[in-house]
């Protein structure tokens, strides 16, 4: 349902004129995304069958210094996972982090289009569980091999800092709100994630899988960016966006 809503507005909004923005000073937005971690070697043992997963939320903005060029920053919760593969959720392990980013936005298309790709970079800091942090704990798988107990070793070095090229669009809704969508790549400089997971009943007792991962890790996001000050609607956006919703409406009666 959401997928289609977001194709329905970018085919709808791409070949339409922007609603009459004038220059914007700064813009905030909040988003929400998902990180899967790259890299994963063998350390050893038996190597996890896949990368694992992550998830990531942040509020930020931006602060325009041309109509092409901005200075961005914010607030920044990542949230990673171990064993991803062995989890319903993102992982039997879980690791923190939490810090702010700074970076600078490229856009590269006329004022007047709707959608508004950029090229960007960005330094993420982070201020959680720094240091090297090591644990044993008894648990669960919850799939692969569900419902067997095991013994998971980690030893973890979150990154202070990170470095990020990204890709990005947004899509004007309204005069002055867009949908944000972006892909970014961070190199964690000085983290790993390394754990091993032995196996201690069941058909698997005395198997042992491991990871061993550098904190480099990819990031697709989407949210809402508000730009300031604030436009008016114009009528004409009010109508695109009842052709939207009737399209939407449309759709889900077929």
């Amino acid at each position: 349902m959401v997928k289609r809503f977001i194709a329905i507005a970018i085919v709808a909004f791409g070949i339409l004129p922007t609603f009459g923005q004038e220059k914007k000073q700064w813009s905030i937005q909040a988003g929400i995304g998902t990180i899967e971690m790259l890299e994963n070697k063998y350390n050893g043992v038996g190597l996890a069958q896949s990368e694992d997963q992550g998830n990531t939320f942040c509020v930020s903005a931006d602060y325009w210094l041309s109509e092409r060029v901005a200075l961005t920053g914010g607030l920044v919760y990542e949230q990673q996972g171990m064993f991803t593969d062995l989890s319903d959720d993102i992982g039997l392990k879980k690791i923190n982090m939490l810090g702010v980013n700074a970076g600078v936005k490229y856009y590269f298309f006329p004022k007047k289009w709707v959608i508004q790709p950029y090229v960007g970079a960005s330094i993420y800091t982070n201020y959680l569980n720094l240091g090297r942090r090591q644990g044993t704990t008894v648990v669960v798988t919850e799939a692969g091999y569900p419902n067997h107990h095991a013994t998971l070793y980690h030893d973890v070095v979150c990154p202070a800092l990170s470095l990020a090229p990204q890709i990005g669009y947004d899509i004007h809704l309204f005069s002055s709100v867009s949908l944000c969508m972006a892909y970014d790549y961070r190199f964690g400089l000085w983290g790993s994630n390394k754990a091993q997971l032995k196996y201690i009943d069941g058909v698997k007792a005395g198997d042992i899988v491991g990871i061993d991962e550098r904190n480099h890790r990819s990031s697709i996001s989407v949210g809402l960016k508000m730009d300031f000050p604030v436009q008016p609607i114009s009528k004409r956006a009010r109508n695109n966006m009842l052709w939207l919703i009737g399209s939407w409406i449309s759709s889900k009666a077929k």
